[in-house]
């Protein structure tokens, strides 16, 4: 069996994991001690669970991350009530197949460690360790091919300039599309907290944004940046007075 990591296969793990341990929730401060394959990634016990999403595009492939028992523990008894691993992880998921590029991320899928590591290894994967204090508190991985995604043979590549026609033989409108319904949400700023900052939060604390008092308020349109605008009371209820547009892709969201 071997314990070795190509060094392509290497950088690229270390470059994803860095960068989603920046995100990942981890019971205490954390840092990446070694890549092995992922035959030989270390247990981390009985109640330790793994979530894993395959993504398609520049590459092909699975990205995984296990979490110990007290990270675990944190997530399901967290000040604002359980949190499901698959959602609490999936920044770091998002994060890790970011560094690859021109990559999409499908749903995450919660599994036994020893189940994903499995597949990592059947893919020939690679795992990023995580230390803290000589503990193992999470496993990092990635497998991944060089191939794209082959498009579906019965998919046709309309010719530049040729117009996109209905199965109907309509023309595609954004009439079809006005009674979609949409999540707004307004956003006055953002901050990280370890879950150690998390789990000390009670009434009264304070919570720092990263934003200046009286600066606008951002408008998001299912999660784009779509405005931006001042909060303003209306009839007793909050309300946003848009003062700006935001041109599509000028500015994405950090």
């Amino acid at each position: 069996m071997s314990t070795a990591v190509s060094t392509d296969a290497r950088t690229y793990v270390s470059q994803a994991a860095e960068a989603a341990l920046s995100v990942l929730p981890l019971s205490a401060p954390g840092s990446i001690t070694d890549v092995v394959p992922a035959s030989a990634a270390p247990d981390l016990g009985d109640e330790a669970t793994a979530v894993s999403a395959r993504f398609a595009g520049a590459y092909n492939g699975t990205v995984v991350v296990v979490i110990g028992e007290e990270t675990l523990n944190a997530l399901l008894t967290s000040p604002v009530g359980a949190l499901d691993p698959v959602d609490a992880l999936r920044p770091a998921l998002e994060t890790a197949v970011a560094t690859l590029g021109g990559c999409t991320l499908e749903a995450g899928v919660e599994r036994e460690p020893a189940e994903a590591m499995a597949a990592l290894q059947g893919a020939g994967g690679a795992v990023a360790v995580v230390d803290a204090a000589g503990e193992t508190l999470a496993l990092i991985g990635l497998a991944m091919t060089t191939e794209p995604a082959a498009r579906a043979a019965s998919t046709p590549v309309p010719a530049a300039g040729a117009p996109v026609a209905s199965s109907t033989g309509a023309p595609r409108t954004m009439d079809l599309l006005r009674d979609v319904q949409m999540d707004v949400t307004v956003e006055l700023g953002r901050t990280h907290m370890t879950v150690r900052d998390l789990l000390a939060l009670t009434p009264g604390s304070v919570v720092e944004l990263d934003r200046a008092a009286g600066s606008p308020a951002d408008i998001l349109v299912n999660g784009q940046l779509v405005a931006r605008g001042e909060v303003v009371v209306v009839d007793e209820d909050y309300a946003i007075r848009v003062t700006e547009i935001v041109v599509p892709g000028a500015e994405p969201i950090s």
